[in-house]
């Protein structure tokens, strides 16, 4: 086994020849590393990327609020209640008590579901941060191959446009679902399904708090953004920008007859 590690500037090339005894075969892998490429703006807009995913979706997942009311039962007595809200945002279980019997409680199961917008986005952004490391990866340790394959950049191009639709998708049918949440789980609105409200009158004490989802609205744009102008600089690295250079003819003939000789 021969290694020969070679330096330019800020390359480094790793070449590991192996050869087999028994087959005779000449078995060479190269892995070329650069860092050059974070400092383009192809490779720090990943990284941002890559930030801005984990960001958007863990402010959703991790999200959760409680929502607290009295129920005003006969003789100035008042009930506390409350119910949670937090991530799926699937049917919410709420619990309110019966002013005759302090101690017994009525479920209501809450007929709205907010799930699939919520878990769209929370899965736009797990594929994102996913594929900016992988891409990554590719960029750093396989920028050679990246840049002579045609391909590659190609495929890199078409999966950031599918992305930049997901965001723009999934952002905004999470803005809807969470402005729907906001106004139907209120509880000035839950009050018209529970039945001891109407009988006897409730009032909200904490409606709750929703600026971490507000948040991830914003960091769900703001992803959109940066997916959309980073078509630009992975546009620019594919043979529809640098249609690939033609060989003169001279270096053609001068090859042409330099083949075969020793």
């Amino acid at each position: 086994m021969v290694i020969e590690v070679s330096k330019e500037l800020d390359v480094r090339r790793i070449g590991i020849d192996r050869y087999s005894l028994k087959t005779g075969l000449n078995l060479r892998t190269v892995m070329d590393l650069s860092l050059e490429v974070l400092k383009e703006p192809r490779g720090f807009i990943r990284v941002i990327q890559c930030v801005m995913a984990i960001l958007a979706f863990s402010t959703t997942v991790g999200f959760s609020t409680t929502c607290e009311f009295n129920v005003l039962c006969p003789n100035d007595n008042e009930l506390e209640s409350e119910y949670e809200i937090d991530y799926p945002f699937s049917n919410t279980i709420l619990t309110a008590p019966h002013c005759d019997d302090k101690e017994s409680t009525l479920e209501i199961e809450l007929p709205f579901d907010f799930s699939n917008a919520a878990e769209f986005f929370v899965a736009t952004g797990v594929l994102c941060f996913l594929y900016t490391i992988l891409i990554l990866v590719v960029y750093i340790f396989f920028h050679q191959t990246y840049a002579q394959n045609n391909r590659i950049p190609v495929v890199d191009l078409g999966i950031t446009a599918i992305l930049s639709v997901f965001w723009l998708a999934g952002s905004s049918a999470w803005a809807q679902g969470v402005s729907d949440l906001k106004y139907y789980l209120h509880p000035d609105i839950v009050f018209k399904i529970l039945h001891v409200c109407i009988t006897h009158g409730c009032k909200t004490v904490e409606d709750g708090s929703y600026g971490t989802l507000n948040a991830s609205l914003v960091l769900g744009f703001a992803n959109f953004a940066l997916w959309l102008s980073s078509l630009w600089f992975v546009y620019k690295e594919t043979v529809f920008f640098q249609p690939p250079e033609a060989v003169p003819e001279t270096n053609q003939n001068q090859q042409t007859k330099g083949v075969g000789r020793v």
